[in-house]
């Protein structure tokens, strides 16, 4: 059973967690930027362990590389940053899945289809994202593994941003789930163009989705300040 300190201290790193991500996202904190522990255990009146906590997260989302000596330091990732990832993943990650379909086993696709089930059944909350972001991970992997175009699945496995998605498309999930189960059916029925195209279409609403996220928390930052 989680005490009632435990939950107390998740609140409070989730709630320091979408506050500086949203901070980096939305531009307010600049590329190359130091994140001093210190004054942000002040601005926020926490502890600095919610703040070291958070930005262990978002280090794995990769908006901060932590340093030795300098601390955590922010990496960001803009709009053209997601134009361009999606627009080589669709491209790529399209050919690689259709490729690879004729080489997954019995086992793999029944595999596919457990993680689908887990995703589809998840209640997604502040503590499971991290487990939908790692499922989804997963299930692209798998859908790629039997390409023999090594260097290319490379490439797609290079490009990611994955661990950040899920916390900031939430109220996409349904239909997020949708595409996934679209591109498994695609899958089963053994048709590669069907599992490229199916794949594609995952990734160009995703991208879309992640830009309309992205300028809606600027208008917010926007409109915060001018509050100020």
């Amino acid at each position: 059973m989680v005490s009632k300190s435990s939950e107390n201290n998740s609140t409070i790193v989730n709630k320091v967690l979408t506050k500086l991500r949203k901070e980096i996202l939305s531009g307010k904190l600049k590329e190359g930027e130091r994140l001093i522990q210190d004054e942000w255990a002040k601005k926020l009146n926490v502890s600095r362990m919610p703040i070291r906590e958070a930005l262990t997260h978002l280090e794995i989302e990769g908006l901060v590389e932590i340093i030795p000596h300098k601390g955590a330091i922010v990496t960001s990732i803009t709009p053209e940053d997601i134009e361009e990832i999606y627009y080589l993943r669709y491209l790529l990650e399209g050919i690689v899945v259709e490729k690879s379909l004729l080489h997954l086993t019995d086992e793999d696709i029944e595999q596919l289809g457990d993680i689908l089930h887990e995703m589809e059944t998840l209640q997604l909350t502040d503590d499971t994202y991290d487990r939908y972001a790692a499922l989804n991970k997963q299930f692209h992997e798998i859908l790629r593994k039997g390409s023999p175009w090594t260097r290319v699945n490379k490439i797609v496995d290079n490009l990611g941003i994955s661990p950040i998605a899920p916390k900031l498309l939430a109220k996409y999930y349904e239909k997020t789930q949708q595409e996934h189960r679209r591109i498994y059916e695609a899958v089963l029925r053994g048709d590669p163009q069907e599992v490229k195209l199916a794949m594609q279409y995952h990734l160009l609403r995703t991208k879309n989705n992640l830009l309309e996220v992205l300028q809606k928390m600027n208008e917010e930052e926007k409109n915060d300040q001018d509050d100020d």
